[in-house]
């Protein structure tokens, strides 16, 4: 029986955390002015369109496997990698959603991500509590706060990588509890995330658990391999093999066209950049402890014959070196870098020293915060461009709503909203499988020879093309197809107003024009 001193420490534990998960709330929906704009709802970047897209087509015919996406790279469309469960949470959250609102379905596209970002701190606070873990609001703290969640988590995000990280947080609880006491409870809630998270993504998750089995396998020996653990690779296999039942199998040889295309097309997204070794961003994301973290794991791992805390550091450097190859692992190692921080902490003999100086190292997330929230001149004019653009964008996509199909080409970026908005189909697309389409787009808007630029529209069935400013569309154009921007582009003819014959002006507003094909 618990004695009043208990019952009081529970409590305040129990508050702590709701505030947390409150002020993990108003980080996550920070941008609310982004994206609820003129009682309209707009996402923060094309792949969000296109999720959304999805889950229009789900809850049109519920249920039924989305295995062609005829929206991108018209008329060809793509088999994408894409999978249903995150379709089915933004689907089921639409249908709470729709007594309250006219707009049910973009609201909980706008709402899924921070919810399951809260959902992420409640359940590791939970997971703690259990635990009694010492230095827990530290590891809660930063997963409610780290700019760098703050993005995955971000209002007005629907992508899938908010369930990933999500299901890899309760994973990895999972797996180190079971490191330190294996038992069928345990088992089975990690068979069944890891096996969800599989079927979510064929990525990041597969990446992780392989480190962890090699590093499970290593330092556990024959305790990775009792009966619990046997029971949870059957659960895992189970949950996969619905996935794939549902889904079907994704993976699959590239289009030649994909792979060739690929590494220019990267150099256009911020994701996939690198980082140096010693970038200041890392201490942005997680605070200055970051570099002496593997230090504190590593003496503990040692000093105590620590298994989880060796688990820990194998995660951690595993995690940050992929972020030196692809800046998208940093939402994973700032989720490793938080929860691994209460194992960390530990090996400071004071308490009170070791919480000064988790608070002092805070200082870098407050002065990104500090930007992001009072951003200068020159970030607020380029922030109400990016809110102006959507908007335009969406009166353009009005204009093209009809019933019949009348495919459109348009930068690649613009695609994913023009269809979700029009509902016709597009040349480009926001996915890697839809590089044929974008690399034609990026060929029409660099031609300067009319009948090479009419040829790319009759081989794709296009019936509008959309112009945008030329300041935007050549470079990336040019980068994409690895050439310089040759003077006289169609895409500088048409923004200008000067259209060569078959294309007749349908509509302009302030940034773009709208071409018919004739």
């Amino acid at each position: 029986m618990l004695d009043n001193s208990s019952v009081l420490r529970r409590a305040l534990a129990i508050v702590g955390l709701l505030a947390l998960m409150a002020l993990a709330v108003a980080a996550y929906a920070a941008n609310a002015d982004t994206v609820f704009v003129g009682g309209q709802i707009y996402f923060v970047d094309a792949d969000c369109y296109s999720r959304m897209t999805r889950v229009q087509q789900f809850l049109e015919r519920p249920f039924k496997r989305i295995a062609h996406h005829e929206f991108e790279n018209f008329p060809d469309g793509t088999a994408p990698h894409t999978t249903s469960p995150f379709d089915m949470l933004v689907a089921g959250l639409a249908v709470i959603f729709g007594p309250f609102s006219d707009q049910a379905r973009d609201l909980a596209g706008a709402w899924i991500s921070p919810l399951l970002g809260v959902a992420t701190v409640g359940l590791l606070g939970v997971w703690s509590l259990r635990r009694r873990m010492a230095f827990a609001g530290a590891m809660l703290l930063l997963v409610a706060v780290s700019p760098m969640l703050a993005q995955a988590f971000k209002l007005g995000r629907p992508d899938h990588q908010s369930l990933t990280l999500l299901l890899i947080a309760v994973g990895l609880a999972m797996e180190f509890s079971l490191w330190e006491r294996a038992t069928v409870r345990r088992a089975v809630l990690w068979g069944l995330v890891w096996g969800a998270a599989f079927w979510v993504t064929l990525y990041e998750p597969v990446i992780l658990f392989a480190a962890l089995a090699l590093a499970r396998t290593a330092i556990l020996r024959r305790s990775a391999f009792t009966r619990e653990w046997g029971l949870g690779w059957l659960v895992f296999a189970g949950v996969f093999a619905l996935g794939v039942l549902i889904d079907g199998w994704r993976v699959g040889p590239q289009d030649p066209m994909v792979v060739e295309y690929f590494p220019r097309w990267a150099q256009l997204l911020g994701e996939l950049r690198s980082l140096p070794a010693f970038s200041p961003e890392f201490t942005g994301w997680v605070g200055w402890l970051l570099p002496a973290l593997p230090i504190f794991l590593l003496v503990r791992a040692i000093r105590e014959r620590n298994a989880v805390a060796f688990g820990w550091l194998v995660v951690l450097a595993l995690t940050y070196g992929l972020t030196l190859w692809q800046v998208r692992w940093g939402y994973f190692l700032v989720l490793v870098a938080a929860m691994a921080m209460p194992w960390g902490l530990a090996v400071i003999p004071s308490r009170a020293v070791a919480w000064t100086a988790f608070a002092l190292s805070l200082f870098p997330l407050a002065r990104q915060w500090d930007t992001l929230l009072y951003p200068g001149p020159a970030d607020l004019a380029a922030k109400r461009e990016q809110v102006a653009d959507a908007i335009l964008l969406r009166e353009v996509a009005g204009v093209l709503v009809s019933v019949e199909k009348t495919p459109i080409l348009a930068p690649w970026w613009l695609c994913p909203p023009l269809a979700y908005w029009s509902g016709q189909p597009c040349v480009g697309g926001s996915s890697h499988q839809s590089l044929p389409g974008i690399v034609d787009t990026a060929r029409f808007y660099l031609a300067t020879d009319p009948a090479a630029a009419r040829a790319v529209l009759d081989q794709r069935g296009v019936q509008f093309v959309i112009a945008y400013e030329p300041d935007r569309v050549l470079p990336t154009s040019a980068t994409l197809l690895g050439t310089s921007i040759p003077a006289g582009t169609l895409g500088e003819r048409l923004y200008s107003g000067s259209a060569p014959a078959g294309l007749h002006p349908a509509f302009r507003n302030a940034y773009f024009r709208i071409y018919e094909v004739r």
